[in-house]
C-alpha cells in the first residue's frame, strides 16, 4: 500500500509540473506572437496598421521597401503606382498608391507592409471599399499612351505593362487613355458595353451609391457611328463595337469621338424602348437617368 501511495504522489507531482510547464509555454508563445522585441503589440494586422497610422513616420524612397514587396506589386497590386513611402520605425510602411485600373472604386489608396515586406490585411470598411472593383474588364482592352503608342492588355496579369512604360518614360506626366468602347462584367454576371467615359462614370457612381450597376439604357442594335474622318462604322452586334475601338487605336492623335447616327432606339433597364431622334433627346435621356 505504501508503494501505491508513493507512486500516486509522484504521479500527481508530475501532472502538476506538466500543467505548470504548459501554462508557462503558452504564456511565452502568446507573448512572442503578440509583441516584438520592443514590446509592441503585433497580435493582428489591424492593430499594426493602426499603430503605423498614429506613429511618427519618415518619408523614404520606394527603393527602401523590402524586396519582398515586389511580389505584391507584381501580383495583386500590379495596376498600381507608388506615390509615396513612409516608414514608421520598428513598425512598418505606409505606401500611398494610385491605380490605372478604372474598375477599382477609387484610383488612390494606402497599403501597409510590415518590416519584412509582408502586405498587411487592411479590413477597415473605408479602405476595403476604395480597393474593391466595381466591375471586371472583358479583355483585351487598349490604352493610348502619352507618346501616342498603344498598349493592349490581354488579361489582368498584364497591368504592369502600363507601369513598365512609365518606368521607361520617367518624364511623362499625362495619364494613359482607356480606349472606348469596352465591355465589362458586372457583379451579377451581366455584360455591359461602355461607349465612353460618361458610361464609365455612371457605372462607378452606381457602385459608390450601392445602386443597380447596370447602365440606365443601352442602344438597340443595329446602330451606326460617323467617325471624325467621315467614315461610318456599323454596329450590328456587340462585338462590332471593337471596330470603333480599333479606329481610335489607328488614329491616336484624334481626340474627337464618333457620333451616333439618329434616329436610334434605346432600351431602359425595365425593358421599355424609346426612339431618340437627335443629340438633344439623347442628352435628355441621360439626364433623366441621373
Amino acid at each position: 500500500m505504501k508503494t501505491i501511495k508513493t507512486n500516486t504522489k509522484r504521479t500527481r507531482a508530475s501532472i502538476a509540473s506538466l500543467t505548470l510547464a504548459t501554462l508557462l509555454l503558452s504564456f511565452f508563445v502568446f507573448t512572442s506572437c503578440s509583441e516584438n522585441s520592443d514590446g509592441i503589440n503585433l497580435s493582428s494586422d489591424a492593430t499594426l496598421i493602426d499603430q503605423i497610422d498614429t506613429a511618427n513616420r519618415t518619408v523614404v524612397g520606394s527603393d527602401d521597401l523590402p524586396t519582398s514587396t515586389q511580389t505584391t506589386f507584381n501580383g495583386e497590386l500590379n495596376d498600381n503606382f507608388i506615390n509615396q513611402v513612409e516608414l514608421a520605425n520598428a513598425l512598418g510602411y505606409k505606401v500611398a498608391v494610385s491605380s490605372v485600373d478604372e474598375s477599382r472604386m477609387e484610383n488612390s489608396s494606402d497599403v501597409y507592409f510590415d518590416l519584412q515586406g509582408r502586405q498587411l490585411d487592411d479590413t477597415r470598411d473605408r479602405s476595403r471599399r476604395r480597393r474593391n472593383r466595381c466591375f471586371e474588364f472583358v479583355f483585351p482592352i487598349d490604352f493610348i499612351m502619352p507618346d501616342d503608342s498603344s498598349i493592349t492588355l490581354n488579361s489582368k496579369d498584364e497591368w504592369s505593362l502600363i507601369r513598365d512604360w512609365y518606368t521607361a518614360n520617367p518624364d511623362a506626366t499625362e495619364k494613359p487613355e482607356l480606349v472606348f468602347p469596352v465591355d465589362v462584367t458586372l457583379e451579377d454576371g451581366t455584360v455591359q458595353t461602355l461607349i465612353d467615359v460618361e458610361d464609365l462614370r455612371e457605372v462607378k457612381n452606381s457602385c459608390r451609391a450601392d445602386r443597380d450597376r447596370r447602365k440606365c439604357f443601352r442602344f438597340v442594335l443595329p446602330v451606326s457611328f460617323t467617325m471624325p474622318d467621315g467614315s461610318v462604322i456599323d454596329v450590328n452586334e456587340r462585338r462590332d463595337f471593337k471596330l470603333i475601338r480599333q479606329w481610335h487605336k489607328d488614329n491616336p492623335d484624334v481626340d474627337e469621338k464618333g457620333v451616333v447616327n439618329f434616329p436610334v432606339d434605346i432600351e431602359y433597364r425595365d425593358g421599355t424602348v424609346a426612339t431618340i431622334n437627335d443629340e438633344t433627346e439623347l442628352e435628355a435621356a441621360k439626364q433623366a437617368c441621373n
